[in-house]
């Protein structure tokens, strides 16, 4: 299952993105500590902190709210631009923005009604896993090992030395190993043959569970050692595709819901498509 430090920090970093991604033009405030200002309209430090998302009130970073305030002056310096060239008379671009203003209220209005039946249960995501097994299975050998990689014969001897003297694996290679693994004890994961090199492939696949093996990549000199195989029709494990059910389910809900407010509102408001006609080009 997802680690719950990792989802804050990969939410909170997509929170402060979009926030910074959207247009934060305002009218002039009559007070306030002014933060910027282009010609008579002014950007106030209250201003700023009612666009920062309720999430991350109180979480952003002085150099963060800088880039706020730069976006803002870049954005109100082309809107106002765009207000002297009178582009917002242009009847097409007025049609646009009613498009757009419809499409985001009715995307507010789903939101909110799908906003009340959000959490999903751990006992939900086990049950459809168990009902829906089938669609999970893996399509391909998956092969998960440790190694050490060295550059020389040498460091490849005193490696070989130290393992063979008792010394743990996972330690060895936080010392030794030249790969980026090395922090994790020399731990690959899973991969799959299109993953790796074809001779560091054919030498995992050959090699028995728990068995030190030797093999030559041109990144350098491996010692492997295979901790388990995933083969291909095996039906893959809860946690590999949690985040996946999750999401299915919250889809299948929400198609429900707007099916479901759709058929309500046509039971409920008069509505009709008056010709035929009007379909044809």
């Amino acid at each position: 299952m997802p680690n719950r430090r990792d989802k804050f920090s990969l939410n909170f970093s997509i929170l402060l993105a979009a926030f910074l991604l959207v247009p934060t033009g305002c009218q002039s405030p009559p007070e306030g500590d002014v933060a910027a200002r282009v010609g008579e309209v002014k950007l106030t430090g209250a201003d700023i902190d009612a666009r920062v998302p309720v999430q991350l009130a109180g979480q952003v970073a002085p150099q963060d709210r800088r880039r706020i305030v730069e976006r803002w002056v870049e954005e109100e310096l082309l809107y106002q631009e765009a207000l002297r060239r009178k582009i917002d008379q242009d009847p097409a671009v007025s049609s646009r923005v009613s498009r757009a203003v419809r499409e985001l209220v009715i995307a507010e209005l789903l939101e909110q009604d799908f906003r009340s039946d959000a959490e999903i249960s751990d006992d939900e995501i086990q049950v459809y896993y168990e009902a829906q097994q089938e669609e999970f299975i893996r399509n391909t050998q998956e092969i998960r090992v440790r190694h050490i990689l060295v550059k020389s014969k040498g460091d490849l001897y005193r490696v070989r030395k130290r393992l063979r003297s008792g010394e743990l694996f996972d330690q060895v290679a936080r010392e030794e190993s030249g790969d980026i693994s090395a922090g994790s004890g020399g731990d690959l994961g899973y991969f799959t043959e299109e993953m790796v090199d074809k001779a560091f492939w054919a030498a995992c696949q050959k090699a028995k569970l728990g068995r030190q093996i030797r093999t030559v990549t041109p990144l350098g000199r491996h010692i492997i050692e295979v901790l388990d195989h995933r083969e291909a029709g095996d039906p893959k494990d809860l946690t590999e595709v949690w985040s996946e059910i999750r999401q299915r389910i919250l889809t299948e809900r929400r198609q429900a819901k707007r099916l479901k407010l759709l058929v309500d509102l046509r039971n409920g408001m008069p509505w009709s498509i008056e010709s035929d006609l009007q379909l044809e080009e």
